[in-house]
């Protein structure tokens, strides 16, 4: 995170000023993963004080701004609304993630509810894989090199997923689908 820290020439910034508002605005990393610059400028006008922080982050920019009568106040004041904004924009990517996560796992959840209450086995884990064209001799040496008791894959000489199965035998049985007219 790269800050820079302005004063004019009636707000001198020293280095324990400086050090109070880096140490300060280490606390947004917390809710920010990618913050890329924060620029603090400080001033006075009419015996106040203003600080105007403004952060760049991975697809956000924050402003904040402080007025006091007192420099570090109005620094802390301008940093509070900062960290203010960055923890709403944190909470509500998380909530955005939580909705899709209850959207993704509504369908699973609709079934396993109506499983429960029938006498059919409940669906409990969905895998996706790519079928990989080969032959059937090559999906049986595939097979017979990995621990399942199937291998699906895209046969090449028929252009359709196949299933290829292990026998209580010892050996290979193939399930080729057919279109019912």
């Amino acid at each position: 995170m790269q800050v820079e820290v302005s004063g004019n020439r009636y707000v001198p910034v020293t280095a324990d000023l400086d050090k109070y508002i880096r140490k300060k605005l280490q606390k947004i990393n917390k809710y920010l993963r990618r913050v890329f610059s924060v620029r603090v400028r400080l001033k006075e006008e009419k015996k106040r004080y203003l600080a105007e922080i403004n952060v760049v982050a991975d697809g956000l920019t924050i402003h904040g701004d402080g007025s006091s009568p007192d420099l570090y106040s109005s620094v802390e004041i301008a940093i509070d609304k900062v960290n203010r904004q960055a923890k709403k924009f944190k909470e509500k990517i998380k909530s955005r993630r939580s909705r899709l996560r209850m959207k993704k796992g509504g369908l699973l959840s609709t079934i396993s509810e109506e499983s429960v209450h029938s006498n059919y086995p409940q669906i409990t884990h969905i895998n996706r894989a790519i079928a990989k064209p080969m032959t059937v001799d090559e999906a049986a040496g595939e097979l017979s090199l990995g621990q399942d008791r199937f291998f699906f894959f895209l046969n090449t000489d028929t252009d359709q997923i196949n299933v290829l199965y292990l026998t209580d035998d010892g050996n290979f049985g193939l399930i080729e689908p057919q279109i019912q007219i």
